[in-house]
């Protein structure tokens, strides 16, 4: 009983003693690292952090990175820098004829591509665009598609006659639907008149009186824009936006393009590639398909928008922008709606179409001159 008592005391104060140990152990650490804490503050408000500035301009080199694509031009000489002819300029200045939809028409005669070309070469410029129109279409009054009249007679007088229209494999003809654009004075035969659309039929009046002449069926009606080419003119091509071709499909328009050539027996010209991504799900293989077709004669005007467009107007990317290009879009910053383009659009097309006349010896380079 005695010893059990004894016992009992000991293993108390033997807890009691432990106890007080931890604790005062427990203090202890705790106020080293207190003191340990305290001066890695102070040393931390001292020393400079890799601050935000740093880490913001690696965010934003990011941004830009990943906002632009990767891209590597090896025909960038092109578009920029000192131009080197591939053949010799021999003057005189030539007439430049721009054949084309609503992505070449002027609404002012000084913002469109065709006005920025005519300031930066002193040629003469002459604008055929009408809106909506497909490339069969413009092909229509530029002569690559012929146009005939059935069998009909002018008389001697100027009064308004009817006159049947067909393309020569019996196919619908769309003059004046949105425009003229080349298509008056016409001529019918060696007899100038004007073709007008009447309720959805077409009338031909002479100029002036004359001799009454029947006329054959099949015989080619004659465009204004046909009847003034000359040789030496310079042929702009910018169709096909309306057509909305595949990569199966443009093996039409690149006939339609060859045979607007063939027309006008032309050696010097541009064909403009086309820009509306959003409508042409095959863009770049149709790009790519006449680029092969018309090598540097081909201005592929969508590729260096992407890539070069607003750095060379100066603009700094949106958010809409970066989007844009993320898609393979002209950037909003460079149209006014989906498929057209604004002043700044046309002022870099007019440019670039400019260098490469002068890359292909049409006008003299700043060297020339």
């Amino acid at each position: 009983m005695k010893k059990t008592a004894i016992t009992y005391l000991l293993f108390i104060v033997c807890l009691v003693s432990f106890v007080t140990l931890r604790v005062h152990a427990g203090r202890v650490l705790a106020s080293e690292r207190k003191i340990v804490s305290s001066d890695e503050d102070v040393h931390d408000t001292q020393k400079t952090p890799p601050v935000a500035v740093s880490d913001t301009k690696t965010e934003d080199k990011q941004e830009e990175e990943e906002s632009a694509p990767e891209f590597t031009d090896e025909n960038e000489y092109l578009w920029h820098g000192v131009i080197d002819p591939v053949a010799e300029y021999s003057g005189p200045l030539p007439r430049i004829i721009c054949w084309g939809d609503s992505l070449t028409v002027s609404l002012d005669e000084k913002s469109a591509y065709p006005d920025i070309l005519r300031d930066l070469s002193g040629c003469e410029v002459i604008n055929y665009g009408v809106e909506s129109e497909s490339a069969s279409m413009i092909a229509m009054r530029e002569g690559g598609i012929r146009v005939n009249v059935k069998a009909t007679v002018i008389p001697s007088d100027t009064k308004l006659i009817p006159v049947f229209l067909r393309t020569e494999d019996d196919g619908h003809v769309f003059f004046l639907d949105n425009g003229d654009g080349g298509v008056n004075p016409c001529v019918i035969n060696g007899i100038e008149g004007q073709l007008e659309k009447l309720n959805g039929s077409y009338y031909f009046r002479r100029n002036t009186k004359g001799e009454r002449i029947a006329i054959e069926d099949g015989t080619q009606l004659k465009t204004h824009g046909m009847v003034d080419a000359r040789m030496g003119d310079v042929l702009v091509i910018f169709a096909g936006t309306n057509d909305l071709p595949t990569k199966t499909s443009v093996s039409s328009l690149i006939k339609i393009i060859n045979g607007m050539l063939e027309a006008a027996k032309c050696d010097k010209y541009i064909v403009i590639g086309l820009t509306y991504a959003g409508g042409i799900r095959d863009i770049e293989d149709v790009n790519a398909a006449l680029e092969e077709a018309y090598g540097n004669n081909f201005v592929d005007i969508r590729k260096y928008m992407l890539y070069y467009g607003l750095k060379d107007c100066g603009i700094q990317p949106t958010d809409d922008d970066r989007e844009d290009i993320a898609k393979g879009e002209i950037p909003s910053s460079l149209r006014k709606d989906y498929v057209h383009g604004n002043k700044h659009y046309h002022r870099l097309l007019g440019q670039q179409v400019y260098r490469r006349m002068q890359y292909l010896g049409y006008l003299p380079t700043e060297e020339d001159i």
